[in-house]
């Protein structure tokens, strides 16, 4: 467990493992850092940063409004107490859209943008209802069946699943909700145009959410390398579904940033 203050004060804590070239995950609302657990393996020979977003875990809500420009500038203060020049980010579902935002604030510090399951904007029906239902369901004050759902449609590994429940019990109902609002109002369509580093997009071959996007990435952000990856055998959940063969594509990939 680690805990540092962002510009503004805040505390946050962070999960960090290993040396070197450096990986920071951004997680979708609720399962925080804990959803990047099976990534640790990476840590052998790469550093491994996932940052619990505000209100999530140990980390404070602080005063400041929940923007995903803030969520960048709490990772870029991150970065600076680590002392890490550029990393790799690496947003998961919805956390494509904090990593996306880090991107296109902080470009000099970005080696490259991995997405799984991501998204530059949600406008497809099914996206749009999970983040709805997720919205809802924390207005309802209903963490413990949102907590239930996403620690089980995520893995069978019992200490994980009771991680990412933990995660999602600890954020406030008003806070959750707001995450989730955020997934639908937040676009960077257009900032596809600046992206400055090379881009990865991962898929599970069964994802019904995320593989229509792959059109957006591929027109607009026309200044970089962009290249798509399909895992075999899993839908949305790949960071914990199919970590292993994830794991070797982020290695992989890291190594031809680092080039």
């Amino acid at each position: 467990m680690f805990l540092f203050r962002s510009f503004d004060g805040t505390r946050l804590h962070y999960d960090k493992k290993g040396n070197g070239q450096p990986f920071y995950f951004f997680h979708p609302p609720g399962v925080g850092a804990a959803i990047f657990r099976e990534q640790g393996s990476l840590a052998e020979k790469r550093k491994v940063v996932a940052l619990n977003a505000r209100g999530h875990g140990m980390s404070e809500l602080g005063d400041q409004p929940i923007t995903m420009e803030q969520w960048a500038a709490d990772t870029y203060a991150l970065a600076k107490h680590e002392k890490d020049d550029r990393m790799i980010v690496c947003g998961y579902s919805q956390g494509s859209l904090g990593a996306l935002a880090f991107a296109n604030r902080y470009p000099e510090r970005t080696a490259g943008v991995v997405l799984i399951g991501g998204f530059p904007f949600a406008d497809t029906w099914l996206l749009k209802q999970g983040l709805r239902t997720g919205t809802w369901a924390s207005a309802l004050h209903w963490k413990p069946l949102i907590a239930l759902a996403l620690s089980r449609v995520h893995t069978k590994d019992k200490t994980t699943r009771r991680m990412i429940a933990a995660s999602v019990k600890s954020v406030q109902a008003n806070a959750l909700k707001r995450w989730f609002e955020l997934g639908q109002e937040a676009d960077y369509r257009e900032s596809l145009d600046n992206l400055s580093a090379p881009l990865m997009l991962i898929y599970g071959k069964r994802d019904p959410y995320a593989k229509a996007y792959q059109s957006d990435f591929y027109c607009r952000a026309n200044q970089v390398p962009v290249q798509s990856v399909y895992i075999d055998g899993v839908g949305h959940q790949v960071p914990t579904k199919r970590s292993n063969e994830l794991n070797a594509v982020l290695a992989q990939f890291a190594r031809k940033a680092g080039d």
